[in-house]
């Protein structure tokens, strides 16, 4: 029996999370959830399941009398952390958005936990500091990502030595086929028509701009410790290679399924094992397509690469950058060329360069998202 953490139960990973726990009750226990401001759908999962440690890290009123069992409940500004520290756990799935994350996320690994990693901000905004934390504590990162998980399962088929190129594959979001003259003012409503997939706002408005596949590729660098060049990234539209590797003998491995976040994340679970899930059989036969990047469509991502190359705090100052430029476009303060304009503006003001530690991330995320804020008002 796995005992089971997920940090973020109630959104969109979470929820499909607990799906791949009720259907294997005889493997998985849960045994620490936190939310950070749906406080009815915690208590539901916690009441359903009795889990024994309960988190809740927004200002949203709980109380105690709302579970039907005896729990240890957590709120407060550093509830997560003390969460962390005092949970009973084997696996921790780190759904959360943000870098509030990170943290509570290093303790599991102090504790020897595997990392069930669906959280890019992580490894975006630190990826350096926290490969050496995972390395110092012998504490393995599985990805949940579809694309990193998918390159994770394929890299098994040889030696890290044969690698030659990772091939990451990218649908292309809700604008793929707009044309160019009309991307300046496209409404959120029209980002969030993913033709694939289903997945929270704020990671579907990054398809569309294709920031999400440069946060991708930056993580992958740092999980599979691949340099920026040796890294691929092309259109495929019908999201069924989720990423492919190239070895040195001219063999590409590709893992195919259908595009349901519940398979990664229950091989996640499961490694080394695989078992039946709950995602239906892909059928064949199927159509694929391949294509190159336009940079002139995405030319938010071509920024995102080049942060990753420089390295240093320039990843974390656009995630930082991001997370007040999305919230911005949903509420109709910018337009959506304005997301990659800024995006540009923060990247050319700040010399981020050299090593870091936690305190410089967490500093730079304040200043970036202060000036960000600064010039989204200003537009």
């Amino acid at each position: 029996m796995r005992k089971i953490a997920i940090i973020g139960v109630t959104g969109s990973i979470g929820r499909q999370a607990v799906e791949v726990i009720e259907k294997y009750p005889d493997r998985f226990s849960l045994t620490m959830i936190s939310a950070h401001r749906d406080v009815i759908t915690l208590i539901e999962i916690a009441n359903r399941y009795k889990v024994p440690t309960v988190c809740l890290t927004g200002d949203a009123e709980i109380r105690a009398e709302e579970f039907s069992y005896p729990c240890k409940l957590y709120t407060g500004e550093d509830a997560l952390v003390h969460a962390a520290m005092d949970g009973d756990y084997d696996i921790f799935l780190n759904a959360v958005v943000g870098i509030s994350a990170l943290r509570p996320t290093l303790v599991a690994m102090q504790k020897g936990a595997r990392i069930a990693l669906s959280n890019k901000e992580m490894l975006v905004s630190a990826g350096d500091y926290v490969i050496s934390r995972a390395k110092k504590y012998h504490s393995e990162i599985i990805p949940v990502d579809s694309e990193h998980s998918a390159i994770f399962q394929c890299l098994s088929s040889g030696r890290s030595c044969d690698v030659d190129k990772l091939i990451i594959t990218s649908s292309g979001g809700a604008f793929r086929d707009v044309p160019l003259s009309e991307l300046n003012d496209l409404s959120p409503q029209r980002a969030l028509a993913h033709p694939n997939w289903n997945m929270g706002r704020k990671i579907t408005i990054d398809c569309a701009t294709m920031v999400n596949k440069g946060f991708e590729v930056i993580e992958a660098h740092h999980l599979f410790d691949v340099s920026y060049e040796d890294i691929e990234t092309v259109i495929h539209r019908e999201s069924i290679v989720h990423s492919m590797v190239r070895f040195k003998d001219g063999a590409v491995i590709a893992q195919l399924s259908e595009p349901d976040m519940r398979l990664p994340i229950q091989y996640a679970f499961t490694y080394p094992e695989r078992i039946a899930s709950p995602v239906k059989p892909l059928r064949v036969p199927f159509d694929l397509s391949f294509r190159e990047v336009d940079f002139e469509r995405y030319p938010a991502f071509r920024l995102l690469l080049e942060a990753g190359r420089k390295g240093g705090l320039y990843p974390a100052a656009m995630l930082a950058a991001d997370s007040i430029l999305v919230p911005a476009y949903f509420e109709r303060k910018i337009k959506y060329s304005d997301i990659s304009d800024v995006l540009e503006k923060v990247f050319l003001k700040y010399d981020l360069s050299g090593s870091y530690d936690l305190a410089d991330v967490l500093r730079i995320n304040d200043d970036v998202e202060k000036y960000t804020e600064m010039v989204v008002q200003k537009l």
